[in-house]
């Protein structure tokens, strides 16, 4: 494994995100950049849909405060009791805590107030500051860990490929859902991404290390 490809990947990704962490500090702590708000009315009007509001209503809380807890529990356990990863168990639960310490302390510092128009009815009173997008965050790293962990599992390059799309998608899915239901502009769940990406690419290489070393003590 080339770690060079993965740190030179995670310098650019964290430099994208500060980036655009330093224009909304700037100048969106109270608005919308210019590409949020047409993004914002689409989804809106597919609010009228009862079926997608159903969708993405239920997809936001799987990854909410209480759910999210439960999801990373729960595939703590299986990647230690069922399929027997400690050092992925570790790198995981490191990167969950790391991303959840480092989206508070980011929130804090910039600052931004959430959307003020078109939430659904039971989000109406959702608190917190809006950048980056805690659930863009954790989906980000619940699902991009579970590809990098079948990464060098997977021997058929499509299967490779079919995964990190899969991947993709739902991490796509939860971070619209955010938008969908009115809590978070566009441009907060892109730094949710970036930031969740950032750390799984800084710290892969080294989760690789010690599973490299775990092979050569047993």
């Amino acid at each position: 494994m080339n770690k060079k490809i993965y740190y030179i990947s995670g310098a650019i990704t964290t430099l994208a995100f500060l980036i655009l962490a330093l224009f909304v500090k700037i100048d969106f702590t109270h608005g919308p950049f210019p590409f949020d708000r047409p993004i914002q009315t689409w989804a809106f009007h597919l609010q009228s849909s009862s079926g997608l509001t159903y969708f993405f209503s239920h997809m936001t809380n799987i990854f909410g405060d209480k759910g999210g807890i439960i999801v990373a529990v729960l595939l703590a356990l299986v990647l230690y009791l069922l399929f027997k990863q400690k050092e992925a168990t570790i790198w995981f639960a490191v990167t969950v805590v790391l991303s959840l310490a480092l989206n508070t302390v980011i929130k804090v510092i910039i600052g931004r107030e959430r959307p003020d128009i078109h939430r659904l009815a039971a989000f109406a009173n959702e608190a917190g500051k809006s950048f980056p997008s805690g659930h863009s965050i954790f989906a980000t790293i619940i699902f991009g860990s579970i590809f990098f962990i079948c990464l060098g599992k997977l021997k058929n390059c499509s299967s490779k490929i079919l995964l990190g799309i899969l991947c993709i998608i739902l991490i796509a899915l939860v971070m619209f859902s955010r938008i969908f239901v009115g809590v978070h502009y566009p441009s907060d769940t892109i730094g949710g991404f970036l930031e969740g990406i950032s750390i799984l690419l800084l710290t892969y290489p080294t989760y690789i290390k010690y599973q490299e070393k775990s092979k050569k003590t047993n």
